[in-house]
């Protein structure tokens, strides 16, 4: 999982001898202490990053603002509402705990009974809302541990360990939502209200943040990428060799997607509503009646209503997310990605062009592989397939658009046969 695999803490507490000392002994517990000197920084890190926190420690008299004072009613009162608000703006509550110095029965009036939704057990034993520093702490991280461990969205995270890492190239709302649904396969006790309704969309817009990743290395064309919006279908068409007309590109090799990624790609674009874009609207979102009819006519003609169709594409999802990332990773080449881009006016005058160029593979006094002093070949393909002088016959290529190379070499070649 995240973060060295150490369940993640949200801790507000200003005394620095406590924060030099605490963390170290709660990795014992498998817990990582992550620090705020005050509810505004703390706050912050909890809205930025809801799904990495698995509890909240609250220092009982801390700071709410950096420059105020230590006042325990104000700070808890801020905090707990706050948490609170968030929460249920999240859909999860992540379970909280008073750490405090010495016998603090004067805050107890501002602590809120929602903990006991998950820590009666230590109030019915103890008779207290809190935990003191001194004596309390290690069973407080045992106990968090405990929570953490028994929590859907930590076992969810532990379950999917690589899914959850490759999400993070993904924004935070896609995130939230793909772990909600896995949630909902596993646990579905805890996601009782689960509408499939809502997931449609959100799971085409993940695939949108896909397909913006491949722009961001050129593996798709800038062109096809709008403000806010992603034209998804002619990034398919783009991805799986076929003519992206409306874009006017085509991949030079005839696509890049394996066949099962094609198809559960073309299900999840189907699915999903084809005005809805990366603008992204919250699934808990209610949904407007036109919306409410296009999903109810579309489940209705496909005969299936119910939660394990956005289960299976969820799955599948996280399997194009593995696949993609992994071959962004191999791919990070932008001058040789634009390379691949081919322009479909160009494509008939090509393949009558390439027919019949044949020739030796030779390698120019700048480094640049080549045929004939004018069509450039990839310096990592020749070299890893060991080409250097072997005759090639060219298959397709297109117009160099490398800057530095392309006075010499107007032509890059995407794909040839290898003759001798």
């Amino acid at each position: 999982m995240e973060y060295n695999d150490l369940i993640q803490v949200l801790w507000v507490e200003d005394d620095p001898v406590v924060t030099e000392t605490y963390p170290i002994k709660a990795e014992n517990f498998n817990l990582q202490l992550v620090p705020f000197s005050n509810w505004d920084d703390g706050k912050k890190a909890l809205k930025s990053d809801y799904n990495r926190w698995s509890a909240i420690i609250l220092d009982a008299k801390c700071k709410q603002h950096r420059d105020s004072s230590d006042n325990a009613v104000k700070f808890l009162g801020e905090a707990l509402k706050d948490i609170a608000v968030i929460g249920k703006e999240k859909g999860r509550i992540i379970p909280w705990y008073i750490l405090t110095g010495g016998d603090e029965s004067e805050v107890s009036d501002s602590i809120t009974d929602d903990r006991m939704e998950w820590d009666s057990e230590w109030t019915k034993a103890y008779n207290k809302k809190y935990y003191s520093k001194n004596v309390d702490n290690e069973m407080l991280f045992k106990r968090i541990r405990y929570h953490a461990n028994i929590s859907p969205r930590y076992q969810i995270l532990t379950m999917y360990r690589d899914v959850y890492e490759q999400l993070k190239q993904l924004n935070i709302d896609v995130r939230e939502d793909i772990i909600t649904i896995l949630e909902a396969i596993h646990f579905p006790n805890a996601h009782m209200d689960f509408n499939p309704r809502y997931f449609y969309n959100p799971l085409r817009q993940a695939l949108e943040c896909i397909f913006r990743n491949f722009g961001k290395v050129n593996i798709i064309p800038e062109v096809f990428f709008s403000g806010d919006k992603v034209n998804l279908n002619q990034c398919f068409m783009f991805l799986i060799g076929k003519d992206a007309e409306k874009m006017g590109y085509k991949h030079c090799d005839g696509g890049i997607t394996p066949r099962h990624i094609q198809e559960m790609m073309s299900l999840i674009i189907s699915l999903g509503n084809a005005h809805s874009h990366s603008a992204y609207t919250n699934h808990t979102t209610k949904l407007t009646e036109k919306e409410t009819q296009n999903y109810d006519s579309y489940i209705t003609s496909v005969g299936d209503s119910s939660k394990l169709l956005v289960f299976s594409i969820t799955l599948q999802f996280c399997e194009i997310l593995l696949w993609a990332n992994n071959y962004i990773k191999t791919h990070s080449d932008k001058e040789e990605n634009r390379n691949k881009w081919m322009q479909i006016d160009m494509v008939d005058d090509i393949k009558e062009a390439n027919r019949d160029i044949v020739g030796i593979v030779e390698k120019g006094t700048d480094g640049v592989y080549h045929i004939e002093n004018k069509y450039m070949l990839s310096k990592n393909l020749i070299e890893s397939k060991k080409l250097m002088s072997k005759t090639i016959k060219i298959i397709r290529m297109t117009d160099n658009k490398n800057e530095d190379t392309r006075e010499n070499y107007p032509y890059f070649v995407c794909k040839f046969d290898i003759i001798d």
